[in-house]
């Protein structure tokens, strides 16, 4: 029988890969003023350039807040509106409070740049959600924090096999074009000796950063071509998003062999199936996660 012969590969062991080493090089974040220097005519006192330091208040930071979550957003949709080589299918981020909740509870737990398990991540329609850890010694904003991640695209080559999710993980995930859902935490942490760490921490839904795509993030192409019919005029990123996320990583050519077998058999077994295929079944003309066997 031919159905004895389909192998079903689930997505959840590529997970670990994609986050166990998206760590960045703790940054120590010094601020430094000289304030008694004469600039003269030039520069007047009353121009110098605001500082908050560990001065900002917490509602700055605090993803509670509905206008940091909006910050957020706007921030990651600027900085994939932005790759270099243009994406024809990048699609446009929102707010995901699940992600959101997950993220929080591992900033609290305050393990530096250690990342929790992929089943701490799970959400119930995307599967195991990806992850960026950002630490600082001093409070900074959240747009300080996203624009480090993002700076790894300075060591990046779109195409290019020689990748390491080491060095461009935290860039690659923020511009995953199938991830489309994000949610943060942030917390005030203490180290073992005393000493004060700021925690920023990232969930990105559906995951993203699976090792034979990491060259190819997204598709090259002209803003918006692969969504013509879909695509947000002014940020110029793709809105046909898929509320689901296929958790076996060969549901397309198992679909595409086995349809009926795959999304249309309604036994129980079929409905199990389904369930761990729901993008693939329920998603046509969408946008969806890239996934390499």
């Amino acid at each position: 029988m031919a159905k004895k012969a389909m192998k079903c590969l689930t997505a959840f062991p590529f997970s670990n890969v994609s986050c166990a080493f998206f760590a960045s090089t703790f940054i120590p974040i010094l601020i430094i003023f000289l304030v008694n220097l004469d600039y003269g005519c030039s520069y007047r006192h009353e121009r110098m350039p605001r500082v908050y330091g560990n001065r900002m208040p917490k509602s700055m930071l605090t993803t509670e807040s509905r206008k940091v979550q909006e910050k957020i957003v706007a921030y990651h949709n600027f900085f994939r509106a932005n790759v270099r080589p243009k994406a024809s299918n990048m699609l446009e981020m929102s707010w995901h409070s699940g992600a959101a909740k997950a993220a929080q509870r591992w900033a609290d737990q305050c393990q530096m740049l250690t990342h929790d398990n992929a089943t701490d991540r799970w959400t119930e329609y995307y599967g195991p959600c990806g992850q960026n850890i950002f630490v600082a010694t001093h409070k900074v904003p959240w747009f300080f924090a996203l624009k480090m991640w993002n700076l790894e695209h300075r060591n990046f080559t779109y195409g290019s096999q020689k990748n390491k999710l080491s060095v461009v993980g935290h860039y690659t995930q923020m511009v995953w074009a199938g991830s489309h859902k994000v949610g943060c935490g942030f917390s005030q942490c203490k180290t073992p000796r005393g000493k004060t760490f700021y925690n920023y921490i990232c969930n990105y839904c559906p995951i993203g950063n699976y090792m034979n795509n990491l060259g190819k993030p997204y598709n090259k192409g002209p803003p918006c071509s692969d969504c013509p019919n879909s695509c947000n005029k002014s940020s110029r990123l793709c809105t046909n998003s898929c509320p689901f996320a296929d958790l076996w990583v060969n549901c397309h050519e198992l679909n595409m062999d086995h349809s009926a077998w795959l999304c249309r058999d309604k036994s129980k077994e079929g409905l199990r199936r389904r369930k761990h295929c729901r993008a693939t079944c329920h998603c046509k003309n969408k946008i969806m996660p890239k996934y390499s066997l």
